[in-house]
């Protein structure tokens, strides 16, 4: 989803009734969701009503009841059809918005025509039920003012031409009728720019909350990332160890997926810290981290507190294991990282590893497998350091 930005959201807001070029595939979505059913609902309310003036031409119009069932079927049949189809197959939102109001069109000019051919006295009052007319064709629209202003325009030269020619040589009537309609039309179409106001500020409040979720997710993001990041090596911190090696050992225990635990730590750190500085030190870890995490591949590294690392790799033998761990004391070996305050005179930073794997026997739960990888980090500082001691 293209979330809007916030200048455009303001500019929105303020126009009220104009939305973007880029925001109109969003709009016609938000439309399409949330009022089609309402667009759908007012063209068969429309058919229904238009259906049911049968019987009041019946009562004032007797003389074109039959012509008026006629018409009037024909005419709903045909809108029903044409309902189902554009409903069904068409995403077209000014076509589903303007349906009905171009059938009110019709329907106004069939209409007219049965009174036109009416010899009845009560045509004169029943003149005034045309305003139905353009209640329907601006009430039912949720979209397109232009498209209601059209619409309404032809069918006030539809309704007021026909009673024009309804009463010939007779203004006065013709300026009763125009006295009485006007002020209905100008209140349907502004409950019509009332709704399609309504409707897009909606899609406008909408996409403001889409907009704050979706901040609000990509910070929450951020914010689960920084709780599992170790702020200077940038790989996972001890919390982010425990809940892998826990997941990593259920997938073990459940699918019988195998893993080896590396305990990695650097030695002599501490005469190094106290003679380089600890922004010497600083850059020391971020530079076994990097060389580490790049050499253990699809494993995953952790700092797991202070000089120390927790690597976990998908091995399952002992041999591949240890092979991993060699590799790993030959990389950080050769950053050639200056060291001359370590007792053993090396001269050179390096790091001492203990390793074991998932099914080493003893470890029933995953601390017992980390307290296994400790103790044999243990024997290899014991050994002379630099070295790996594996389970």
């Amino acid at each position: 989803m293209t979330l809007p930005e916030q200048p455009a959201r303001r500019r929105l807001r303020d126009l009220a009734l104009s939305i973007p070029e880029a925001q109109q595939p969003a709009f016609q979505a938000y439309v399409l969701e949330h009022y089609r059913g309402f667009l759908l609902a007012i063209n068969l309310i429309a058919a229904a009503a238009f259906y049911c003036y049968v019987f009041a031409d019946a009562i004032l119009i007797p003389d074109m009841a039959m012509a008026s069932l006629v018409v009037r079927t024909t005419l709903v049949a045909v809108g029903l059809v044409n309902i189902l189809v554009v409903f069904r197959y068409s995403r077209n939102l000014l076509l589903l918005d303007l349906l009905m109001p171009v059938h009110d069109v019709l329907c106004a000019v069939a209409w007219f025509e049965l009174l036109k051919r009416s010899h009845s006295a009560d045509v004169p009052t029943f003149l005034y039920a045309s305003v139905i007319f353009v209640l329907l064709c601006n009430l039912g629209v949720r979209v397109s003012f232009k498209g209601a202003l059209w619409v309404s325009a032809i069918i006030s030269t539809v309704i007021i031409g026909n009673v024009a020619l309804l009463h010939p040589g007779d203004p006065k009537a013709l300026l009763v009728f125009v006295l009485v309609y006007l002020p209905v039309l100008f209140f349907s179409l502004f409950i019509a720019w009332t709704n399609i106001v309504s409707v897009r500020r909606a899609f406008l409040a909408d996409q403001e909350a889409r907009w704050q979720q979706a901040q609000l997710y990509d910070l929450n993001q951020r914010l689960q990332a920084l709780a599992i990041t170790d702020a200077l090596t940038r790989v996972g911190n001890r919390r982010a160890f425990d809940q892998h090696l826990s997941e990593r050992w259920m997938l073990m225990e459940q699918v019988g997926q195998p893993f080896g635990l590396l305990l990695v730590d650097i030695d002599y750190f501490k005469p190094f810290n106290d003679h380089y500085g600890h922004q010497a030190g600083d850059r020391c870890l971020a530079d076994v981290a990097r060389v580490m995490a790049e050499c253990v591949g699809q494993g995953q590294l952790f700092r797991y507190g202070g000089e120390e690392f927790a690597i976990l790799v998908p091995l399952g033998a002992k041999a591949a294991l240890s092979a991993q761990a060699e590799r790993l004391v030959r990389e950080v070996q050769q950053l050639e990282i200056v060291h001359h305050h370590r007792p053993d005179g090396l001269g050179l930073l390096t790091v001492s590893i203990g390793a074991a794997l998932c099914d080493n026997p003893g470890a029933q739960q995953p601390h017992d497998l980390f307290g296994c990888c400790d103790r044999l980090l243990y024997q290899a500082k014991q050994q002379g350091r630099n070295r790996v001691c594996t389970a």
